[in-house]
């Protein structure tokens, strides 16, 4: 295996060559014999500055592949970390991970070559990593049972397919969720997966709390709070809720149980749930990821991390979905407005980093429409 360096952050690792696992000019990370996307830097880096301002004491990655997210959480973090444990279930990966420890000098690795969730039953930790390719479902139970009292577990999703209802079976197999296509599909996915999370934390009677979460590029970045307790757990249960959608008026919103007709028109609506209906993001760790943010010129995607941080602060005022404007102007055969005039006319109201297309409001869907009437008029 012919290996090429790259660098990453402050890491400099290790990686099968690209060029050797190209099919007709083209490259899938997938391919190689050991994983590494170039294309996940944007999360490894404000990964990196969310590890930074939890301040884990022990971390487990547990789908290593080439070792570069906790190598860069042992370089990188403003607070010192006494332990990581770097895993992976192939020879070949546990092999490359050896060398890339050695050249960046992580003096607190263990390396072990394990199944992932059988690891995860064994061992406490303060922080869990889950980064697979495609869904992190099955890592779920696992993850959470592995985190001490307090402790974090961050995931990655990248099967978008199911989680923003275009695979509804896929869903309802992985996610145990009755999923629809919504207009507003992209924050619906990031609940859906959430709401999977607070499910499978309940079993062991541990209750959930998101943090920080996101949607960039092709996946769904979640990083969650994990306490002990039957009665925090019913809790976390009872923010799980329905998201409903009107294919005649375009009206939507959410409601605790399912409902089967459109509370504006009367109309048949599209429904998605359980979903969590709570705040995805903590308004308190997004301004110390912000404070932080300084620390880290260096990083490829500092401007993209801060516009994405700011965003965040912005939308999570705002309760859960967003209106996606050109399905409503869709459904009134109407021009679409710009979104900051629309903004500016309802005066309380956001964009959403989920889509450019969707804006976050406290106000009626009546009284958007009435702006977005009046404006493209004037379009």
């Amino acid at each position: 295996m012919r290996l090429v360096e790259i660098k990453e952050g402050k890491a400099r690792v290790f990686i099968p060559d690209p060029k050797e696992y190209e099919k007709n000019g083209k490259f899938d990370p997938s391919w190689a014999p050991v994983f590494y996307n170039p294309r996940m830097t944007f999360n490894r880096d404000i990964s990196v500055i969310a590890v930074s301002v939890i301040s884990p004491k022990s971390i487990i990655d547990a789908l290593a592949a080439s070792g570069i997210r906790g190598i860069r959480y042992y370089l990188e973090s403003y607070s010192p970390i006494e332990e990581i444990i770097f895993n992976d279930k192939s020879k070949v990966a546990v092999d490359l991970i050896r060398k890339n420890i050695e050249v960046n000098e992580v003096k607190v690795a263990k390396i072990t070559n394990r199944d992932a969730n059988s690891l995860l039953y064994e061992v406490i930790t303060d922080y869990v990593d889950i980064d697979p390719f495609g869904s992190p479902s099955p890592f779920i139970l696992s993850s959470v049972n592995a985190v001490k009292n307090g402790g974090h577990v961050a995931y990655t999703a990248t099967d978008l397919a199911p989680l923003e209802g275009s695979s509804k079976k896929s869903c309802k197999r992985k996610y145990d969720v009755n999923n629809s296509k919504l207009s507003f599909s992209k924050e619906v996915g990031i609940r859906v997966l959430l709401s999977k999370i607070v499910r499978e934390a309940a079993i062991l009677e541990k209750a959930v709390e998101p943090i920080f979460a996101f949607y960039n590029d092709y996946y769904y970045r979640v990083i969650i709070r994990v306490t002990r307790g039957a009665k925090r757990a019913d809790e976390s249960i009872e923010k799980l809720g329905y998201f409903y959608e009107c294919e005649k008026c375009g009206f939507s919103g959410s409601s605790k149980d399912p409902i089967e007709k459109c509370p504006r028109c009367g109309n048949k609506v599209k429904i998605s749930g359980p979903v969590w209906l709570g705040k995805i993001n903590d308004d308190s760790f997004v301004h110390k990821m912000i404070d932080y943010l300084q620390n880290f010129s260096y990083i490829k995607n500092f401007e993209a991390v801060s516009i994405l941080l700011h965003k965040i602060l912005q939308e999570n005022k705002y309760p859960p979905g967003y209106y996606n404007l050109e399905f409503v102007a869709s459904k009134y055969k109407i021009n679409v407005p710009a979104r900051e005039k629309i903004i500016e006319c309802l005066g309380d109201a956001s964009q959403t980093h989920f889509s450019s297309k969707g804006i976050k409001t406290n106000k009626s869907f009546d009284e958007i429409l009435e702006c977005m009437k009046t404006l493209s008029n004037k379009v």
